[in-house]
């Protein structure tokens, strides 16, 4: 099979909020507003197989070295492929492109980062993202059942 791993576009919006949606309750991942995705559309990234989006990620930029990976999310049938691992490294050619020194993620697939040279770290470690993000979630600050991990671009 044939996979296009590339910049997402404009037009490529509802496709992406809808595969979001559709896996947010699996992968607990927030469902993002269709006004949201275009705001930070240059965020993100897709696998195309013949022009259907069947993976997203999204490098989200914190600070002047600092990046979160969100939104990440493999069709379920390609998940075997080793698309995630392709998206992420995209991902993280684009943080070192632009000079982050730091990619972080908070995730319940540990593991994943973990073989993708990821560390794990405490989530009191990254209060950009506690104070911007995490306050909104109903699971904070008791029930978060994501760990946090990190990865320093050289």
């Amino acid at each position: 099979m044939k996979f296009l791993i590339r910049k997402a576009k404009t037009k490529d919006a509802y496709k992406i909020r809808n595969l979001l949606k559709k896996y947010s309750l699996e992968a607990d991942i927030i469902i993002r507003s269709l006004n949201d995705i275009y705001e930070n559309i240059r965020d993100f990234f897709v696998v195309e197989n013949k022009n259907r989006i069947i993976g997203v990620i999204a490098l989200h930029i914190y600070w002047e070295d600092l990046a979160e990976i969100r939104s990440f999310v493999i069709e379920k049938k390609y998940r075997s492929e080793g698309l995630g691992t392709q998206l992420l490294k995209y991902a993280l050619k684009e943080a070192k492109d632009m000079d982050l020194k730091k990619v972080f993620a908070l995730t319940k697939i540990t593991g994943f980062f973990i073989k993708n040279k990821f560390k794990k770290i405490s989530r009191k470690k990254l209060p950009e993202k506690i104070w911007r993000d995490c306050f909104l979630c109903p699971k904070y600050p008791d029930k978060c059942d994501e760990e946090a991990v990190i990865i320093r671009i050289k």
